[in-house]
């Protein structure tokens, strides 16, 4: 039993001998039965057989089975460390209660190293890494961060720096960067990761964590992946004060897939008291996917830095942000609730097809980072239930800010805005709808903005909560603003 409670693989010779007879029956495959789960008294020695088995399952190219294994109660011990993962690995419906009094961490993780590599700027934007033996054959997941602040945020007191992820296939970049690299400002520092194509699978948990827990426990941690699905994986949160929350965190990382996953709450304070805290913490991906995702949280669903080229499908979701430095964000047959969508630093283009807006915003550009960036955003055959509280489609949030002092963000940019086969369901006691609502210190609509140049709304459709047709008054914005450019607006066939 002492050894079960070691934090190392089991390589003693009698566990080896009486592990190999159902390694070889098992067709690559050991049972956390193999460790000692069904002579284990506590919660922690459950723990350990669970740890123990993932870790020699890693360290010898098996896959860990949960067959017979239908429910668990386990403890985490002081200072546990995550649950290594292999590149398969498939609960089968176990149902996990976890209890930690130990320190914040993640129950599971998957994380690959990477080594520093020098590369310029010029070659970042170029797309071409061939001259670069570190990177001129294989897949490869190149990180890049800027240590040059990108931006300080207001109110926080804290600098916010720009990173971006490239996935190379024998020395092409597959996908350019957010915005440009070569730039006088930019001090570029990257790093790099193998990347294994073949896909790696997390899925069939429900993880309980307990209300007498007085640390969090993420689910899982990804650092550094390419190619992972996350498939039906259910997470609930009691009401707690704790905060700071991550269920899931992933970073540095390429085509993630988070399938048929609910979380039921998060670390994030309750009722009236909230603080931060998110289901969703990510950092630094290009081409995630959410499918079929549920999730709900007092302060909010995601929370993500640095992201290009996300889809969102069928989710059911309060709050998707991208709060500094994002490109390309496609949301489709999705259901947003109570809070909002946020973006700040984006470029390229957000579109939301056949999404339902219920009692929230369906975008919000949020001042506090400073960083208002050009991107398009197109809405079509979405729904938009307006309340008292939430009748404007796009909330641009002002600060009396200076000028950003990074020259790539001097400018102060507002989004095109195209809607197209809107329905827009009103209240009686509500009588308009804003295509545009800028809030904060207004006095800043006394500066032209830049960028925006084209508004246009076709087949707008006004109906009752009962489907009776109704009238509204459609207006460009709740307060007049100043643009630089000649802008274009068009209602049309509404």
């Amino acid at each position: 039993m002492t050894m079960r409670r070691r934090i190392q693989p089991l390589i003693a010779a009698t566990v080896l001998t009486v592990l190999t007879p159902r390694i070889a029956s098992a067709a690559g495959k050991i049972s956390p039965f193999d460790f000692g789960l069904r002579e284990a008294q506590t919660g922690i020695e459950r723990y350990w057989s669970l740890f123990n088995a993932h870790t020699y399952a890693l360290a010898n190219g098996l896959e860990v089975s949960y067959e017979g294994i239908d429910t668990l109660d386990i403890e985490l011990p002081p200072d546990f460390s995550s649950i290594p993962l292999g590149p398969r690995t498939d609960f089968g419906g176990l149902v996990l209660y976890v209890t930690n009094h130990s320190r914040h961490n993640a129950l599971f993780a998957m994380s690959a190293p990477s080594t520093p590599v020098e590369i310029s700027k010029e070659t970042v934007d170029g797309g071409d890494f061939s001259q670069i033996p570190e990177l001129a054959f294989g897949d490869k997941l190149l990180a890049l961060s800027d240590k040059t602040p990108w931006t300080n945020r207001i109110g926080y007191d804290y600098p916010v720096f720009r990173q971006d992820l490239i996935w190379i296939h024998d020395g092409q970049g597959m996908n350019a960067p957010i915005t440009r690299w070569n730039t006088d400002s930019t001090r570029i520092n990257a790093s790099v990761f193998n990347a294994d194509t073949a896909q790696k699978v997390f899925r069939g948990l429900t993880l309980h964590r307990t209300p007498e827990s007085t640390f969090r426990t993420a689910c899982l941690y990804l650092n550094g992946q390419y190619n992972v699905l996350v498939e039906e994986v259910h997470v609930t949160t009691p009401k707690s004060k704790m905060i700071a929350d991550g269920v899931f965190s992933v970073n540095n990382s390429a085509k993630i897939t988070f399938r048929d996953v609910t979380v039921d709450g998060t670390y994030s304070g309750y009722g009236r008291w909230r603080g931060w805290g998110y289901a969703f913490s990510l950092n630094n991906l290009w081409g995630a996917r959410f499918e079929r995702v549920i999730a709900d949280g007092n302060w909010g669903v995601f929370g993500t830095n640095s992201l290009s080229n996300t889809t969102l499908e069928e989710c059911d979701i309060n709050r998707f942000d991208i709060h500094c430095y994002g490109r390309d964000a496609l949301l489709k047959r999705c259901t947003l609730r109570q809070r909002q969508t946020q973006f700040s630093s984006m470029y390229g283009k957000v579109v939301f097809d056949s999404c339902r807006f219920v009692d929230c915003i369906p975008v919000r550009i949020r001042s506090s980072y400073n960083a208002y960036t050009p991107f398009d955003i197109e809405m079509k055959d979405c729904t938009f239930e307006l309340t008292m509280r939430y009748h404007s489609l796009v909330n641009v949030m002002l600060l009396d800010t200076a000028e950003n002092p990074r020259p790539e963000l001097s400018t102060k940019c507002w989004p095109n805005l195209k809607v197209s086969n809107m329905t827009v369901v009103v209240p009686v006691m509500v009588s308009t709808l804003n295509l545009y609502d800028p809030t904060g210190k207004l006095s800043e609509l006394k500066k032209p903005v830049d960028y925006i140049n084209s508004v246009t709304v076709e087949g707008l459709k006004i109906v009752r909560a009962n489907g009776k047709p109704a009238k509204i008054n459609v207006r460009l914005s709740s307060r007049e603003f100043i643009t630089r450019q000649k802008m274009v607006f068009d209602i049309v066939n509404s």
